[in-house]
Order: C-alpha cells, then sequence, then structure tokens
C-alpha cells in the first residue's frame, strides 16, 4: 500500500535557523529517516529534514541483512575545537573544525540493509546517498542516543551533535540533532561533487567487506 508524499518536519528547507560562518567545501549531510517520528538535523550552511520514504529506490550496491566487516559506530561529540586537531579529536577533509569524541555512544555490527542510493532531484537528493536500516535490537538504541542528543542541543552544549563513524574513520560532520529519532532507518547525503557513485559504493564495500 502507498503512503503520502515524504513530509518534511519542522522548519522546511530554506527556512532554517540563520547558519554559522561558511566553512569552504559544503559539509555532509546525515539525514536521520525516521518511521511516524518527527526530527530535524542541520550541518553546517546546508539543512536536512526527515522524510517517510514509500518507495524502493535501485540500488547500486546493495546488501542485507549483513554482518558488517568493520563497526559502524555513532558517537555523541565531547567538546569542539578549532585546528590543528591533536589529543585524539577528529576531523573531516573540508572541516574548519576539531571533534573531541565523547562515551556517549552506539556500536552498530549488523544491518537489516545498506545500499548505495542514485540520485532523487524530485526529492531534494541531488547526488548519491547511502541508506541504512538498523536491526530491531539496536533501534532502541539509537533512540535513547538521539534522545540525549537532543536534550543537549536544546541545552546548546556540543553532545547535542552526533558523528558516525565506519571503522573508526569519522564519515562527515556530526549532524545536530534536534529530536529523538525512534525509526529504523538513516541516510547519508552530502554535496553531489563528492557524494557520486563510486564514493556511496565505497562506502557500502567497507562496512559489508564485498
Amino acid at each position: 500500500m502507498g503512503h503520502p508524499p515524504p513530509i518534511p518536519y519542522g522548519t522546511p528547507p530554506g527556512a532554517l535557523p540563520p547558519p554559522p560562518p561558511a566553512r569552504g567545501a559544503g559539509p555532509l549531510v546525515i539525514v536521520l529517516v525516521a518511521v511516524a517520528v518527527a526530527a530535524l538535523v542541520a550541518v553546517g550552511g546546508l539543512g536536512a529534514y526527515l522524510v517517510l520514504r514509500d518507495d524502493d529506490s535501485s540500488a547500486a550496491a546493495s546488501s542485507g541483512p549483513v554482518d558488517l566487516r568493520v563497526p559502524l559506530t555513532f558517537r555523541l561529540v565531547a567538546s569542539v575545537s578549532a585546528p590543528p586537531c591533536t589529543g585524539g579529536s577528529v576531523t573531516v577533509t573540508g572541516a574548519s573544525e576539531c571533534y573531541t569524541l565523547g562515551s556517549d555512544t552506539l556500536a552498530v555490527r549488523r544491518l537489516e540493509e545498506v545500499k548505495a542510493v542514485p540520485p532523487d532531484p524530485a526529492r531534494g537528493s541531488p547526488g548519491w546517498s547511502v541508506t541504512l536500516t538498523l536491526t530491531s535490537a539496536d533501534t532502541p538504541g539509537f533512540a535513547a542516543l538521539t534522545r540525549k542528543a537532543a536534550d543537549a542541543f536544546a541545552a546548546r552544549t556540543p553532545g547535542g551533535r552526533m558523528a558516525m563513524l565506519v571503522g573508526g574513520t569519522l564519515v562527515s560532520e556530526p549532524a545536530q540533532v534536534m529530536r529523538a529519532i525512534t525509526g529504523g532507518q538513516v541516510e547519508i547525503n552530502g554535496p553531489a561533487d563528492r557524494f557520486t557513485r563510486a564514493y556511496t559504493e565505497n562506502l557500502v564495500h567497507r562496512m559489508i567487506g564485498k
């Protein structure tokens, strides 16, 4: 049975609060896709909003259920500092900040599905993306982690940002989490010039080892 078209939650794109200063290369965006839950994330000067997906877009690289070759880890940010990154802090290409990650974490070693998805300009996705479906065992932990992040966001502390690492490597600039995410899907996307088919397929292959 079909579902209504994607529904934006929170402040719609184009009406986000004033973004922080420009950062050179555009940051990546982690879009947390929930099932019947409202939330909004924003990274740097780029905005992202949650949608309900009613399709099953064809995937160039797809697998599931699958045990991951390297763990997928979500961690809340403990502090942010200016480069150079020292003392165990991490960053990504194009970022102007260093991130020290806290002890609040969720390590995922199995996914129901992971796939690279082609561009879909009609849905506001000009580049390729990677979608992940968490297992029912990990969904409650993810909800608890994002709930804690949302509380930290409301308190305007660094813990309101959540990092995503594949095999210990930061995938993107940490995303701001404004509300708890109780659904089971995560979508990773970013600037189309970086999120190419090759880039997203490589990300999938790193996780599943194929």
